[in-house]
């Protein structure tokens, strides 16, 4: 019996260690161009532009806004979840929902401030879902289509 039960639990161990070892598609990785006329912004105005650049360490993004204001950040994936360039409560969960669907949950301390849900639609399309929270107003969503950049 008990080499039945040993032989069951190294079975389910092996049938789940693709769910843990799981990683991004490499097809995310590249420079990444908003396409802002398929976006679809919460308050109506449209950002002017806005550029991410995936690497195998993370990612850095940057936006224009409608009215011309710069919002710069970056994250970190080697050890976990790592922000750049937010203030020091700000911290971040990654979860690889499947290789080509990502979610990214972003916390102000306890609070979750947006979860983000980015897929690698094809080759050259990204697509990101955020339901936002934010500490004064109603909770909305907006929704992002990237294309990739010509090389």
């Amino acid at each position: 019996m008990k080499t039945i039960t040993r032989a069951l639990l190294l079975t389910v161990c092996l049938a789940a260690a693709p769910l843990f070892s799981q990683q991004m598609d490499n097809g995310l990785r590249g420079v990444w161009k908003l396409n802002v006329e398929k976006s679809e912004f919460a308050d109506g105005s449209k950002a002017k532009a806005g550029r991410v650049n995936w690497s195998e360490h993370g990612w850095v993004f940057a936006i224009v806004s409608a009215d011309g204001y710069l919002y710069a950040d970056g994250v970190i994936t080697d050890n976990g979840c790592t922000l750049i360039g937010v203030p020091s409560d700000y911290s971040c969960e990654l979860k690889i929902i499947t290789p080509r669907h990502l979610q990214l949950t972003l916390k102000q301390g306890a609070v979750i401030q947006r979860v983000g849900d980015i897929e690698l639609l094809d080759k050259d399309t990204t697509q990101a879902i955020h339901h936002v929270t934010p500490k004064d107003g109603k909770p909305y969503v907006e929704k992002t289509i990237w294309e990739r950049e010509a090389e």
